[in-house]
């Protein structure tokens, strides 16, 4: 199959690449297929790439950048929307917020993306502590992140290109990812 997006132009993508939110996001509830997409040329952010509306795409990064200890809770309904059982794979990652002062980035952490990763079904949730903020600022972690990466990195005219990848595809390290108690 393939799609034609404002950003990454045309993804080449079959089944097993689509992620399905059975509530839509925030906000967005007609919508309820996405790919993550990814480059080699950006390897901190994912995009999650709506596959019924070309130019909605959200930037993901992985909370741990923000706060090493990062652990959610879910209720019930966001268990039951998500189909996780225990034992299962999850992912969670954080929507950033990229505005035109890139010195005002944030990231969402009060409301993360959970990825069931063995049945590719995702669901957005909303966090009922306190400590967690809409609008987290994220420009220094990030810059910092970017440039330690950045410095390993030795092909940097490499041409961009962006590929959707399989949720089932990439191997969870327990020490880079966000907890989730189910």
């Amino acid at each position: 199959m393939q799609i034609e997006t404002l950003r990454f132009g045309t993804i080449n993508y079959s089944q097993e690449h689509l992620i399905h939110f059975r509530d839509g996001m925030i906000g967005l509830a007609k919508m309820k297929d996405y790919l993550i997409v990814e480059s080699a040329n950006s390897p901190l952010i994912l995009w999650l790439q709506s596959i019924q509306d070309a130019k909605v795409a959200f930037p993901l990064v992985e909370p741990y950048f923000f706060g090493r200890d990062y652990k959610i809770t879910m209720n019930d309904a966001e268990r039951l929307s998500l189909g996780l059982n225990p034992g299962e794979r999850s992912k969670v990652m954080v929507i950033l917020t990229i505005p035109n002062q890139i010195e005002n980035m944030t990231v969402n952490m009060k409301a993360p993306i959970v990825f069931n990763v063995e049945k590719s079904v995702g669901t957005q949730v909303v966090l009922q502590d306190k400590n967690f903020q809409v609008r987290t600022p994220a420009y220094e972690i990030f810059a910092r992140a970017t440039n330690a990466i950045a410095t390993n990195h030795t092909d940097s005219a490499a041409q961009e290109e962006w590929l959707p990848i399989r949720l089932g595809g990439r191997e969870q390290s327990a020490e880079n990812s966000a907890a989730v108690a189910i």
